[in-house]
């Protein structure tokens, strides 16, 4: 086969280079982002009880729900939270189940109980598509909110124009309330006209809502009728409420106003400082970057155009810039690991020959993105680190086949032809057996499940493609190099002889030195040799307890956050004043480039991770760019932390950095189940207190937390029943005095806006409006409040949580200079003294249990990978015992790792087990290729020791070189920025090259060892069976 595609050189160019050129040209059309899209197996109901209490909405609602939603097959899990008048609920599914089906089922089972849930209740909306790629995030600025809100009817035009752009998933909008027409009754004069609100809301709702009238058929023609619609809301005004005692009409314009208002705010945005409104764009996912950044600007710039004046478009953050900043540094770090590779090469080999083998890293990697698309990966940072990875690997069979052709000319004299085909021949089953090995230890990645699956799934499958086309480039493009070349020196012998490389001549020696003067007295005790590296080596994993553990280290970014929690029961206004105060002083710090604050709500969702505080008015949250040229995140973080605790004692406030990687929750989550409220909250705070004590944790917040002031009513039952008065009236009647009550929907032409009444006196001290309230009873007849309810001061909860269908209070903090693994160590043993009582649990999650459940999935697809190897290296040598001794390589490498770990203080994460997954493969290579030489060495007849020397001979020079192109090439990765990626190749690297060294010692000494043994057992065996016969 070798010998034909060098006679037919032509051909297998030519389809080479189509290959190359249809690679490059899908590596040019792929999509570019930050990181890969990760589709969240996630879905939430939404259900909306106006005016119901957190207990209320979890009995009538939330347990109604859930149980339904619990009949479904493969589900994680289902979280809630009974909020004042809303329950949400959370379902996460198993991994590997097939999202689109489970979530087919859940809106089914959602409208099978529709049925059961109060009448008031509004239909639960269910979102099951929460996976969408960020583009973009712009502010809207005015010289007050009210100027803000008068934008929106130019904002929703911008809204519909940005959905029309190609691939947007969606557009939303941040602080700009809903528009409502707001009738405010006046309760005095209807209660003088003995009018119920009832009456006056039936009226308006009459007014407004119309029966479609159908079609009328005459003769041949078919007419659609209809009553033409009145878009004024003032004409609600000519509207009959009722007839007064002399039979004159009573107008709404008598007893009510009608203005057009906008809806209770639930976040106030604001940039540098002034009032603003958020726009963010999401794309689909798969989306290209920035041309979709480039098709939302240039709308924008035409949008803009009709802002009026004081009205500013202020650009807040697009992905695009994280994304231009890190392939800016990935590419030079690319450029830089290709000429590391190239220079290596050349050390050991002329600088022909040394390019056309680093010609393995262009070829290899536009052949191993072509099916990238077909896979759904995109061009992003876990992508890029798989080709920078994946540099050094390519040229190894290069440089192998090479070698062993070089060593067949020079050493053995053979004719060009006649060398090419039987020095590739020669490797061709250890090349495989090789590529094969790497390719099983990065493959079962791919198969991970889980947002870390996802994430990460884009590095085995081009490191695998890429390999492949590395072997097919080595077995074909190599060998019709070096038979071109070797015949066009036939004329000039001498040059065939000459030493390769800069250091040719160096290396060279050091093969002699290691062959005749070290391999002979390592094999005087080969033994006694390779027990004392084996535990050299085992002493080095003593070192693990001595690493910091952290699943996902921070990014190196311009942007960080600010989380702000006020006191419960802070008012929304109350809270944007304070964050307006911390944000002025922020804006004042040297190298800001601005300050964008989310009072009542989180930011949105502009970078990857699990950054969401959630919602509610004592809520903020601060998005903060910096001038990376003059400061850093990291240095900030610890600095303002401790100035935000002096300034403002009574608030928590939490400078923090963003993740890099997937979301993987709180990093310290303490959950407890129970049932009775009062008792989880108790045991709530003894949590909190017990992690005030240890002085990493900060931002400490519980999900049942301090009850809030209100209001109770106490009912004179009585009464009621006496004055004919029903608890729907009455709490509806509460009700037209705090929320209101929503009467119909008006259709102004182009929306439908809430119409809302309201008594007159909802914005006065309670007091004096509940004893101007009256209530009508069923006869219509007007009763006061104060006849049959007294009002007194009380406390409610906030907020009823549940898990798996049982109630629990939940503890989740932060953590300032210290990793969740080392902080658990500590906790652990605080939450000891925590006295839990009969029927209540205590469960430890956060990202310590993520950590857990991670590292268990990749240890068990590092022990599939090494199981492959061994079946692969087994059908190889057909043996047993020499898969073990090329494994032992990995023991080796692990080791290495540990010692650079601990050396350059990285700590162990996610990053590291990826290069301890990667090192299976890698260092595999070169135990493969040492062995097999001196396989074949003793199937040609040369003794065993002699056999072992000559390997060591011949295999040293590529094995260094294999190795340090390997290293170079990861050498701009260690360096880098993204520290996740920085710890996976520091492992690399130091276990390449400790398991080098040690490779050149233990292999040939534990051979020898097991070689002797199997001769020693060969003649026993022969000697028994001559005994017997």
């Amino acid at each position: 086969m070798i010998e034909y595609l060098i006679k037919k050189r032509k051909i297998t160019l030519l389809f080479f280079v189509m290959l190359v050129v249809y690679g490059l040209t899908t590596f040019f059309q792929l999509a570019h982002q930050e990181q890969p899209d990760i589709v969240v197996d996630t879905a939430m109901v939404l259900t909306v009880y106006p005016g119901a209490s957190p207990e209320k909405v979890e009995q009538t609602v939330t347990k109604k729900i859930e149980e339904k939603i619990n009949e479904i097959q493969g589900l994680k899990s289902i979280t809630s939270q009974s909020n004042p008048q809303y329950s949400k609920i959370v379902v996460e599914l198993q991994e590997g189940v097939d999202p689109k089906e489970k979530w087919n089922e859940l809106r089914n089972k959602v409208k099978d109980v529709e049925s059961s849930l109060p009448s008031d209740c509004k239909q639960p909306e269910i979102n099951d598509d929460l996976s969408k790629t960020f583009i973009e995030t712009f502010a809207v600025t005015a010289g007050s909110y009210p100027d803000v809100y008068d934008l929106r009817d130019t904002l929703k035009i911008w809204k519909d124009q940005l959905r029309t752009l190609p691939n947007v998933a969606d557009v939303s909008i941040m602080g700009l309330p809903d528009q409502e027409i707001r009738i405010d009754v006046d309760t005095h004069k209807i209660n003088q006209l003995e009018i119920p609100w009832t009456q006056v809301a039936g009226a308006v709702k009459k007014e407004i809502e119309r029966t479609p009238l159908g079609d009328i058929e005459q003769e041949d023609r078919l007419y659609q009728l209809k009553v033409k619609d009145n878009h004024d809301p003032e004409a609600l005004y000519d509207t009959v409420v009722a007839m007064n005692k002399e039979g004159i009409p009573v107008y709404l314009r008598d007893v009510a106003t009608i203005t057009l208002a906008h809806e209770k705010e639930e976040s106030l945005v604001s940039f540098n400082g002034k009032p603003a409104i958020s726009i963010s764009v999401q794309g689909e996912i798969g989306s290209d970057v920035p041309s979709m950044r480039k098709n939302v600007d240039e709308m924008m710039k035409r949008l803009e155009k009709q802002l009026p004046p004081g009205a500013l478009l202020n650009h807040v953050y697009s992905q695009n810039e994280r994304i231009d900043d890190l392939f800016s540094d990935l590419t030079i770090e690319v450029l830089l690991a290709v000429a590391a590779v190239l220079l290596v090469c050349s050390l050991g080999l002329n600088l022909v020959t040394s390019f056309i083998i680093a010609l393995a890293i262009p070829i290899s990697l536009s052949m191993g993105l072509m099916l990238t698309p077909n896979l759904n990966i995109t061009l992003n940072l876990v992508s890029i680190a798989a080709l920078i990875i994946v540099l050094g690997i390519l040229v190894d069979d290069a440089v192998v086949v090479n070698d062993n052709i070089e060593r067949r000319l020079v050493e053995l004299g053979e004719p060009p032809l006649l060398a090419v085909v039987k020095g590739t021949n020669e490797v061709f089953i250890s090349i495989l057996t090789a590529t094969t090995a790497t390719i099983f230890a990065f493959g079962p990645i791919a198969f991970l499940q889980g947002n870390v699956g996802q994430f990460i799934r884009p590095l085995p499958i081009i490191i695998s493609l890429s390999m492949i086309s590395s072997m097919a480039m080595s077995l074909t493009i190599v060998p019709i190099f070096r038979h071109w070349r070797a015949e066009k020196l036939t004329e000039f012998p001498s040059r065939l002889t000459q030493s390769n490389g800069f250091l040719g001549n160096q290396l060279d020696r050091l093969a002699v030195w290691y062959a005749d003067k070290l391999m002979p007295q390592i094999l005087k005790k080969p033994m006694k040799v390779g027990l004392i590296a084996v535990l050299i080596s085992t002493l080095a994993y003593g070192l693990f307890p001595l690493l910091p553990v952290q699943l996902f280290p921070n990014s190196v970014r311009g942007e960080m956050l600010i989380d702000v929690r006020m006191p419960k029961g802070e008012s929304l206004k109350g809270t944007n004043q304070k964050v307006q105060e911390i944000a002025d002083w922020v804006q004042k710090q040297e190298g800001i480039i601005l300050v964008n604050t989310y009072a009542g709500d989180s930011a949105p969702s502009m970078f990857r991770g699990d950054l969401s505080i959630g919602k509610g008015n004592n809520i903020a949250q601060i998005v903060v760019r910096i001038d990376t040229e003059e400061k850093c995140t990291e240095e900030l973080v610890q600095e303002w932390n401790a100035k935000f605790n002096e300034m403002y004692p009574g608030i928590r406030i939490l400078a923090k950095e963003i993740k890099f990687g997937p979301p993987i929750g709180a990093p310290i989550d303490i959950r407890i189940y129970g049932e009775d409220l009062q008792v989880l909250q108790t045991l709530e705070d003894e949590v909190k207190d017990c992690l005030l004590k240890y002085p990493g944790a900060v931002n400490i917040n519980g999900s049942i937390g301090q009850d809030t002031t209100g209001i109770e009513l106490t009912i004179n039952k009585a009464q009621m029943n006496q004055n004919l008065v029903k608890y729907d009236d009455l709490t509806k009647t509460l009700r037209l005095a705090t929320e209101g009550i929503e009467v119909s929907e008006f259709d102004n032409g182009q929306d439908l806006i809430s119409i809302m009444m309201y008594s007159d006196k909802s914005k006065a001290e309670p007091m004096l409006v509940f004893d101007r309230l009256y209530v009508p009873n069923a006869n219509g007849k007007l009763i006061p409040l104060k006849e049959i309810a007294q009002m007194e001061t009380s406390f409610s909860l906030n907020t009823v949580p549940r898990r798996n269908l049982s109630r629990l209070a939940e503890v989740t903090c932060d953590l300032d200079g210290v990793t969740a693994t080392a902080a658990m160590e500590k906790i652990k043993p605080l939450m000891e003294g925590i006295e839990l009582p009969e029927g209540y649990t205590l469960e430890f999650g956060g990202e310590t249990s993520e950590q857990t459940d991670i590292f268990t999935d990749m240890g068990r697809l590092m022990i599939v990978a090494i199981f492959l190897i061994l079946i692969v290296i087994a059908m190889q040598f057909y043996s047993l015992s020499l898969p073990i001794l090329v494994m032992s390589t990995v023991y080796l490498a692990f080791a290495g790792s540990m010692i650079g770990l601990l050396i350059t203080r990285t700590p162990f994460g996610f990053g590291s087990v990826m290069g301890l997954i990667c090192l299976v493969g890698i260092v595999v290579r070169n135990g493969i290729v040492l062995i097999e030489f001196i396989e074949n060495e003793r199937h040609a007849g040369v003794t065993l020791e002699q056999a072992v020397i000559n390997a060591g001979r011949a295999r040293l020079k590529p094995v260094l070189l294999t190795a340090g192109t390997a290293i170079a090439g990861l050498l701009s990765l260690a360096t880098g920025k993204e520290l996740m990626f920085r710890a996976l190749a520091i492992t690399i690297i130091a276990g390449l090259f400790y398991s080098t060294i040690m490779t050149l010692v233990i292999v040939p000494s534990f051979y020898t060892v097991l070689a002797k043994w199997k001769e020693k057992r060969n003649i026993n065996q022969n000697q028994k069976m001559l005994e017997r016969v």
